[in-house]
């Protein structure tokens, strides 16, 4: 899928979980987040199809470490030589110096069932992104919440990627991150509030359709509603 007048690519086969291509302007590719494990092939595919090489994958940004987005970034990593980027809050957890991911209630018993079969290999980042900071064109915004170290990725008036922080629904309706898949729901809705004050055309969620047109007035609306889509949205 090629979301139009942008250089934003949805890469096409990576199941219930949403990786992007940027192009960067002369400094190559940005891969934001890999889905699950035994995805890289998925991605370079679409590389190849874009008429580029492995080698010209520059970067490879991850919103947040859990398993459904960084499943294939070790390979991926190996295969491109691409320097690896996250939130640096969120960079233990990807290296392996601190538990993956944690959860309560119903989310502990997810992690249970499905854990094994996510598996994740441990991988040091070549940058850890603080808020503020960038990566070519990208602008990295800070939006913890569902985890710690979580970031949402800014290309000014076109795109935002929000990782998990924002997800839709099967008719591409707003709904905010999993609460039992979060570290702090609050904290979720502060870092929501803070991304509805940029202009961006299209909304890039980690799971469920992206939002091509309008998306900060919809953001707008949605915070202005209580956190919940407006009906028609």
């Amino acid at each position: 899928m090629n979301i139009p007048q942008t250089r934003v690519h949805q890469i096409p086969g990576m199941g219930f979980s949403n990786a992007f291509v940027v192009e960067l302007d002369g400094q190559g590719l940005a891969v934001i987040d890999t889905g699950t494990s035994g995805k890289e092939k998925k991605i370079l595919e679409y590389v190849a199809s874009l008429g580029r090489k492995p080698a010209d994958v520059s970067f490879i940004v991850l919103t947040h470490p859990d398993a459904d987005h960084s499943g294939s970034v070790a390979a991926l990593k190996r295969l491109t030589g691409a320097r690896l980027a996250i939130g640096e809050l969120d960079a233990p957890r990807l290296s392996g110096e601190k538990k993956l991911k944690e959860a309560r209630g119903f989310g502990r018993l997810m992690l249970g069932v499905f854990g094994s079969m996510m598996k994740v290999e441990r991988v040091k980042a070549d940058l850890e992104l603080e808020d503020g900071a960038s990566v070519g064109p990208l602008t990295v915004i800070g939006t913890p919440g569902h985890t710690d170290g979580s970031v949402s990725l800014y290309l000014p008036g076109t795109a935002i990627f929000v990782g998990d922080l924002l997800r839709t629904d099967g008719s591409g309706k707003l709904k905010l991150a999993s609460a039992n898949m979060s570290r702090d729901m609050e904290e979720v809705k502060r870092s929501v509030e803070k991304i509805s004050k940029l202009e961006f055309q299209q909304l890039l969620p980690g799971h469920g359709l992206p939002i091509q047109e309008g998306a900060s007035k919809k953001l707008r609306d949605f915070v202005t509603n209580g956190f919940k889509s407006a009906r028609g949205q």
